[in-house]
């Protein structure tokens, strides 16, 4: 606030102005005394001063004040408007910004109540593999707590029934309870699914050794019209061993369904297993030791991981080695694990597989069939 005072002289018209600053927060009360003190030659600092009370207006004070306390109600307003916004911004911003909530919860552990039974088909590409399906049917059963049906671990049924007798038995089994088909695509599974498209016939030299021989050509046979169907996706898991194969390993039919890595998603087949699944609404389910940092703890993991390796390392060593376990018609007759049987046996196969590609296959288009006959 400013104060001006003005004195004339009459002598010689002299105007002097002063000027008095003051703050609102100074007008503590509501009169002002203001005194000037002339100087001059003559009397100096002894001339006369000049004294004048000066009232000021009520409601100027009010004015003043009320103006403040305005300004201080609109600052608190802003204020809160500006907390309010970003009490919504901060509430609206998790859901982008923080990981998923199956991230943010934490795992349930979950105790297999139920035993239940799986059926593996595979195909007997080497040796080393032969032995990681058979410590994968041990892992299974010692930790999973799962009956596993394997041709290997039933090859005298099998030699009694035949191949497609036995897998049909076991496949109406499935088919009338909970249980499962697990399919592990590998190299043979695909060469031989080109083969019954008319490719190039294959027999590996594994097939030739066992007792049992390729059970896996009969297995495609039965199982792809049924597979196809979209009703019986539940029934069947797909999966290979990511180490040693990949996903181009995965024949045609079995691509329009969910492919699983192992041992990375062992126990997303687990669960599948269980006839259940792994992510639900509010809840993520886990059971000790099927992850792929744990699963090989226990020793009938270690030994499923070691053969896994030791088949790696012979990869890495003989890049061709799919090439080298294929045997040529001449070849195939002159081992003596051959005989007249087993061919009328493949012949037969191959009779009810042309029968029954042809119907399977209204899914998959023309071209897709062209491709299989001329690949390979």
């Amino acid at each position: 606030m400013i104060w001006r005072a003005m004195s004339f002289a009459d002598e010689n018209r002299t105007l002097l102005n002063v000027t008095l600053r003051r703050g609102f927060s100074q007008l503590s009360q509501c009169e002002m005394l203001i005194t000037i003190q002339p100087f001059f030659i003559r009397c100096k600092n002894n001339c006369g001063s000049a004294r004048k009370t000066v009232k000021l207006s009520q409601s100027y004070i009010f004015d003043c004040s009320k103006f403040i306390e305005i300004c201080l109600v609109l600052l608190l307003i802003f204020v809160g408007f500006l907390v309010y916004f970003l009490q919504k911004a901060f509430r609206r911003g998790p859901p982008t910004t923080s990981p998923s909530a199956d991230q943010q919860q934490q795992p349930e552990v979950v105790q297999v109540q139920e035993r239940k039974r799986v059926l593996v088909i595979y195909s007997l590409d080497h040796l080393l593999y032969k032995n990681i399906v058979l410590k994968l049917a041990s892992f299974l059963a010692a930790k999973c707590g799962t009956d596993v049906v394997l041709d290997m671990l039933d090859s005298t049924r099998l030699g009694v029934l035949g191949s497609i007798q036995w897998l049909e038995w076991h496949k109406e089994q499935i088919e009338r309870s909970s249980d499962k088909i697990l399919i592990l695509c590998s190299r043979g599974v695909k060469a031989k699914w080109r083969a019954m498209c008319g490719g190039k016939q294959v027999f590996l030299r594994e097939d030739a050794l066992s007792p049992i021989g390729d059970t896996l050509t009969p297995s495609l046979t039965l199982l792809v019209p049924y597979f196809i169907r979209s009703a019986s996706f539940e029934k069947y898991i797909v999966a290979y061993f990511d180490d040693i194969f990949s996903e181009e390993d995965i024949p045609l039919p079995f691509k329009i369904t969910v492919r699983y890595k192992l041992m990375k998603q062992f126990e997303e087949v687990f669960f599948r297993i269980l006839n259940t699944e792994k992510h639900e609404p509010g809840r993520v389910k886990q059971i000790d030791g099927l992850s792929e940092d744990t699963y090989h703890e226990c020793p009938s993991g270690r030994a499923l991981k070691d053969a896994i390796e030791a088949f790696h390392e012979y990869q890495l060593e003989h890049p061709h080695w799919f090439q080298e376990e294929m045997l040529e018609c001449p070849e195939l007759e002159d081992e003596e694990v051959t005989a007249a049987s087993d061919e009328k046996q493949i012949m037969t196969i191959t009779d009810h597989l042309t029968y029954s590609v042809l119907n399977s296959v209204q899914i998959i288009s023309d071209m897709e069939i062209q491709d299989c006959r001329h690949s390979k």
